[in-house]
């Protein structure tokens, strides 16, 4: 009997040692956005909202927004708002999300918004 209990120790101690090295991998999040109007008259007041932008297995971490305009965000309090002004020509600003994790993974959604001149 004492025989069969030191076999099962060290097989114990290796199944142990074995689940400590088990690595679980971190699924990337999920950036969604959605921005409206996506066409009007300058300037044209546009409602974004990320709220459906998700992590499967953790937590969105931060939000970065980059307009096309020369401006960002790290906004995160949802729907915020952006103007977009242009001059005499028709313009198309390219919006761009980035979703980062809690373990660092990202995600990225775009949405492009496209504002005409005053009338």
């Amino acid at each position: 009997m004492r025989n069969r209990a030191m076999l099962l120790l060290p097989v114990g101690l290796s199944l142990l040692a074995l689940a400590s090295c088990i690595y679980v991998m971190n699924l990337d999040p999920v950036a969604s956005l959605t921005a409206l109007p996506v066409l009007g008259a300058t300037p044209l007041h546009v409602t974004l909202d990320a709220t459906a932008s998700h992590d499967p297995d953790g937590t969105i971490a931060s939000y970065l927004w980059t307009f096309g305009d020369g401006q960002t965000s790290s906004e995160s309090a949802f729907p915020f708002a952006h103007d977009f002004t242009v001059q005499s020509e028709s313009e198309t600003f390219t919006i761009v999300l980035v979703v980062t994790d809690n373990q660092g993974a990202t995600d990225t959604a775009v949405r492009n918004v496209t504002v005409n001149p005053a009338p």
